[in-house]
């Protein structure tokens, strides 16, 4: 019996190991309850599936969330855009580039983003609040565009707590028809990395106060915001050969 035990336990964990070696574009259930990182929302509409647009473009992101929020680390966002005044547009611009480069691998054809950004800024489009006030129709025969792809950036926080911190970075994302305005894919979900230290002794303190600090560093930041973005996108069904 007990070596019976011992070779279930083996194939458990070569199972685990060999699915966490294979591609995948999102987390399995169980990443998401060793990581306390919940699945979000999805919806996806038959038409996508069965029909779905050849040409997209996606719009300029939005956020929801204040600079206050955003900058409870000065230090940090400074050090993650690059520059040493506070702007609240650089982080949904950068959420977006993060998603474009998780979108382009898909069998779509992308508007070209400075192209759309000239036109949108042309017509006095240039804020979120006027993307999403604007007809679907119109925007896609200025852009040349089937679908469009709106973001909002809903979370982008950091805590630090002794032992303790954490990363989340959300984004809801809506492919809407350019021609109906109904809505194809609707995805939203926030990626969050845990870092928990335990100390039993002085050093080990200091160790753990160290780790815990070190993961809030800027590069950490990015790879959530290419994470998020590779979850969301690796909900949309497979574009059907036409």
């Amino acid at each position: 019996m007990p070596g019976k035990s011992y070779f279930a336990l083996g194939l458990l964990i070569a199972w685990i190991v060999g699915a966490g070696c294979q591609p995948v574009r999102t987390k399995s259930t169980l990443d998401r309850l060793y990581e306390l990182d919940p699945s979000g929302k999805v919806f996806v509409a038959g038409k996508l599936m069965t029909s779905p647009p050849a040409t997209v473009a996606i719009l300029p992101f939005g956020s929801e969330i204040g600079e206050g929020r955003i900058e409870g680390s000065r230090f940090l966002f400074n050090s993650l855009t690059g520059s040493g005044e506070s702007s609240p547009g650089i982080l949904p611009e950068k959420l977006r580039a993060a998603f474009w480069g998780q979108f382009a691998q898909l069998e779509f054809d992308l508007v070209k983003r400075s192209r759309m950004d000239r036109i949108l800024k042309e017509e006095g489009l240039d804020s979120w609040e006027k993307l999403r006030s604007s007809p679907p129709q119109r925007l896609g025969e200025l852009l040349g565009a089937e679908a469009l792809v709106f973001g909002l950036v809903t979370h982008f926080d950091y805590y630090y707590g002794l032992l303790y911190s954490q990363l989340a970075v959300g984004l809801v994302v809506e492919m809407l028809d350019s021609k109906t305005g109904e809505v194809l894919w609707r995805v939203q979900d926030a990626r969050r990395d845990h870092t928990v230290r335990i100390a039993f002794d002085p050093v080990g303190l200091l160790v753990g106060l160290f780790q815990a600090g070190f993961a809030l560093r800027p590069i950490n930041m990015m790879r959530a915001m290419d994470e998020i973005s590779r979850e969301l996108v690796g909900t949309l069904p497979p574009v059907p050969n036409k």
